[in-house]
């Protein structure tokens, strides 16, 4: 062992007496856990940074590198990365978070007998949003991929309030004509214009705590079936109760109805202790 080793670790300078069993020693370094190692990126500097802020700037700088990869996947991944960005910026959510509010009060305009003009002005509008979140879905699905835009409860709520408007407007295009066939397509295609309605659940994006209570009601939905199991079984044993009490005991002379709340059929004295 070289004389600076034993001078550093105050060993003794003899060290004939010392039998080192190296099997051992291997044998415990093949044993050790590996350690996981996180490098700074001051272990290269002749001198550690004692500065905070100096230390701050440069790993601020640091963080900005990006390693892309080579050939056409590079361009492909930058790309990504800048529709990703888009669509994480302030202002777009904000833009669709408008569409949404001003979509529902243009469904909310909608009713019965309106002019024929109204109608055709509130479908064009409708047509637009549609389009407006057609084009969202598409960012978001290039930006991260389906995999990752799966991941999200939300975006599967979103793209299937999309897929579901998708279908409409090409059952809409493809149910022109006349006859039995036409009348069905169009009443197949009022049934996909109730589902634009769920568009409003689209807002739950901007209530943080709106989507907290979701969450917790959906971890909870399974103690709700037991309590309204349990409420059930109280429903049909004073179901039960009333009709031995009271079945057969309403006398209002001849010519007289029997009350809607009555015990004399199980089926509206369940209906009655409800």
């Amino acid at each position: 062992m070289p004389d600076g080793l034993k001078e550093a670790f105050t060993l003794p300078q003899d060290m004939s007496s010392y039998d080192i069993d190296f099997t051992a020693v291997r044998e415990a370094d093949a044993n050790f856990k590996k350690r996981k190692v996180i490098w700074s990126g001051q272990d290269v500097l002749p001198i550690g940074i004692t500065d905070t802020k100096q230390a701050k700037w440069i790993i601020s700088k640091v963080n900005l590198l990006r390693v892309w990869p080579k050939g056409f996947y590079n361009l492909v991944k930058k790309v990504r990365t800048v529709i990703k960005d888009f669509t994480k910026l302030s202002i777009f959510n904000a833009f669709l978070t408008t569409c949404v509010l001003v979509n529902t009060i243009g469904m909310a305009m909608n009713a019965y007998d309106i002019k024929e003009q109204t109608e055709a002005d509130l479908e064009y509008m409708n047509l637009i949003f549609t389009w407006i979140f057609i084009v969202e879905m598409s960012l978001k699905l290039l930006a991260v991929g389906p995999k990752k835009y799966s991941n999200e409860v939300m975006n599967l709520l979103d793209g299937g309030v999309v897929t579901l408007s998708i279908v409409e407007m090409a059952m809409s295009a493809l149910g022109g004509g006349s006859g039995a066939g036409s009348l069905q397509a169009f009443r197949t295609i009022r049934v996909f214009r109730t589902f634009r309605v769920l568009r409003v659940t689209r807002l739950l994006r901007g209530l943080q705590s709106m989507t907290l209570i979701i969450k917790v009601i959906g971890k909870s939905i399974m103690d709700f079936l037991l309590i309204t199991l349990l409420m059930f079984v109280f429903i049909f044993i004073y179901t039960l109760l009333g009709r031995q009490i009271f079945q057969g005991g309403y006398d209002f002379g001849p010519g007289e109805e029997l009350p809607r709340a009555n015990y004399d059929s199980f089926s509206v004295a369940f209906v009655t202790v409800f």
